[in-house]
């Protein structure tokens, strides 16, 4: 993928270098998408190729000044902190991360985001179903128009970009947190969630399309937005943060309830894409995750290739990782999405011989059902009915485990 400094579209032109201002610097400016005819930041809303992105002056929030009192627009969820000091931690592609007081952090969105977090936090099933667990909850949230524009954590110490971390722990630790929230899961959205994968792959305008058919075990969760970037340290433990939603996916598509395995399979995309990720550390991360989740999501359909299972979710996680390519003009990550994704054709034509399988399925009943009816009009005799009908049933009977046996392996 080549980033040139102006890309011309025949239905819309754009510039993949942002605007020569100080956003240009800044990790989560949408310098690969934004538009010629984009509006300042201090418009209130700039356009990209993916749609408009509304905006705010959260400078203000960069002064002590601004936190003296909360401010009088919007609301606020929580306790507003004391703040003696702005420290600027760190900017990432989800905004700024800052230390407001010894044991304190701030997360500043500069985009309008959704309300994730202030939903989450409003509930208290979900807040106190997460309580203790290896989770970082916000301490306050600050929404205007349903859209969470800062928010506090009680965090005296953050890890960002740490590397030395167990996967298998991180896991683990995932699959408490979902096993907490399974109470609250709602059935499988069969529909909606390929639909999702629809229209991130028509915003991207890739070549490749992949469909599932979920089993009733796959069931959608509270919206949870993890980021292995971005962890709290408590002594020797790293913590999961709960942060504001990636503005990517803010763009390309709606904020649905997610299986558990997508949580799950966005954090080992990531693992992957920075240091690389074999078949026996998929395998050991997704027994420890199932091993803590509920025991339904270890059901042989819940994880099955053929339903869907982890490999669905790895194409979507690696299709939010080629929007995150080109929202932030990242040639590196947009090479290894592609290189992933040109692997599809090859899953989805292992996945097309099985369907033949199962179409044999479907024919042997069909013969049997024939061969009754042949039978009940006389057609032909008793024995010759019985036998053709056997032999389609214990066809159908094959035809059924060869497909199920050569289900591909979740890892």
């Amino acid at each position: 993928m080549v980033t040139p400094n102006y890309v011309v579209s025949k239905h819309r032109s754009f510039v993949w270098a942002a605007f020569r201002s100080c956003m240009d610097e800044s990790p989560w400016w949408p310098r690969g998408i934004i538009t010629e005819e984009s509006e300042e930041f201090s418009s209130g809303r700039i356009q990209t190729v993916f749609g408009p992105l509304d905006t705010w002056n959260y400078q203000d929030c960069l002064t002590v000044k601004w936190w003296h009192e909360a401010p009088q627009d919007g609301a606020c969820w929580g306790q507003w902190p004391e703040v003696s000091d702005i420290e600027i931690l760190h900017q990432d592609r989800k905004g700024y991360l800052i230390r407001i007081n010894e044991n304190q952090i701030a997360r500043i969105a500069p985009f309008n985001l959704g309300n994730d977090l202030s939903r989450l936090m409003h509930y208290s099933p979900w807040r106190d179903a997460l309580e203790g667990l290896m989770i970082r909850l916000p301490s306050m949230v600050y929404h205007v128009d349903n859209n969470d524009r800062v928010v506090v954590y009680n965090c005296p110490d953050v890890a960002i970009n740490v590397e030395g971390f167990d996967t298998e722990k991180l896991a683990a630790n995932l699959g408490c947190i979902h096993s907490a929230l399974h109470d609250f899961a709602t059935p499988n959205t069969e529909r909606r969630w390929n639909d999702r994968l629809k229209d991130i792959e028509s915003e991207l305008k890739v070549t490749t399309l992949w469909r599932a058919p979920h089993s009733k075990f796959t069931v959608g969760l509270p919206r949870l937005n993890l980021d292995l970037a971005l962890l709290s340290q408590e002594q020797d433990e790293l913590l999961f943060i709960a942060d504001v939603r990636s503005p990517v996916e803010h763009l390309m598509c709606h904020a649905d309830r997610l299986p558990g395995l997508a949580n799950l399979m966005l954090i080992e995309q990531q693992i992957s894409f920075a240091k690389g990720i074999d078949e026996s550390d998929r395998k050991s991360m997704l027994e420890a995750y199932l091993a803590k989740a509920p025991k339904s999501y270890s059901h042989k359909k819940a994880v099955s290739t053929l339903m869907g299972g982890p490999w669905i979710w790895r194409y979507h996680a690696v299709l939010f990782a080629m929007g995150e390519a080109r929202f932030f003009g990242d040639e590196v990550l947009g090479k290894k999405a592609q290189n992933w994704l040109n692997d599809v054709s090859r899953i989805q034509a292992h996945l097309g011989v099985l369907r033949l399988w199962k179409s044999g399925l479907w024919g042997g009943i069909t013969g049997a059902i024939i061969a009754f009816f042949a039978w009940r009009m006389e057609t032909t005799s008793p024995t010759l009915a019985g036998i053709a009908g056997a032999l389609c049933l214990i066809g159908a009977f094959a035809c059924n485990m060869i497909y199920w046996s050569k289900d591909p392996q979740p890892y």
